[in-house]
């Protein structure tokens, strides 16, 4: 007899990434537990930054962040909702709307502001280790097939996502997770 599997806390949430296949069409499915209030515990991925993945709704995403100061802003960008979240010692997390109205994430942002490297510690990473503030060696070294999209690095997974990682002074500032080859100079783009 099996005993029942404890249920996430309302600090925690388990995500299932895709399932896999191999040449021998296995298919394996791995479960990461997510601690909300602990963005180290994050995985970035091309479709998801911790608990929040593209596609998804914009305003369920939202009431998963409840560790972070959230806002909202327009700004020059008419057509797109952007949601923010804040937390002290902790890069921004953004996301923005595919089209005003539709209610879906199109693209998940991390920001390291100042000094980059003050996040090592505390930045989701990707499943080789890349977060706000690695350097451009370690990335180039994580991910040796990356290529240089005129202004920053990206890399996509064969299915039409990318991440993209955008580096200032040989250190990765911003993590872009959407379905294009680009990070845009704001986030309407």
């Amino acid at each position: 007899m099996q005993s029942p599997t404890p249920s996430a806390g309302p600090t925690e949430s388990a995500i299932q990434p895709r399932s896999t296949s191999t040449a021998t069409t296995t298919t394996t499915t791995t479960t990461t537990t997510v601690d909300l209030a602990e963005p180290s515990s994050w995985i970035i991925d091309f479709t998801s930054v911790g608990p929040l993945a593209i596609g998804a709704d914009l305003e369920a995403a939202k009431r998963t962040m409840t560790a972070f100061a959230s806002g909202t802003g327009l700004g020059s960008c008419p057509s797109h909702s952007i949601l923010s979240f804040d937390k002290t010692g902790y890069p921004s997390v953004f996301i923005t709307e595919k089209n005003k109205g539709d209610g879906l994430i199109e693209q998940i942002v991390l920001e390291g502001t100042g000094d980059s490297s003050e996040y090592l510690t505390t930045s989701p990473r990707t499943r080789t280790g890349i977060g706000i503030g690695a350097t451009l060696d370690q990335l180039k070294s994580a991910y040796p097939d990356i290529t240089y999209q005129d202004d920053h690095y990206a890399l996509p997974d064969g299915h039409g996502n990318w991440m993209n990682f955008d580096v200032l002074e040989g250190l990765v500032k911003h993590i872009v997770v959407r379905p294009l080859p680009v990070i845009a100079r704001e986030l309407c783009g």
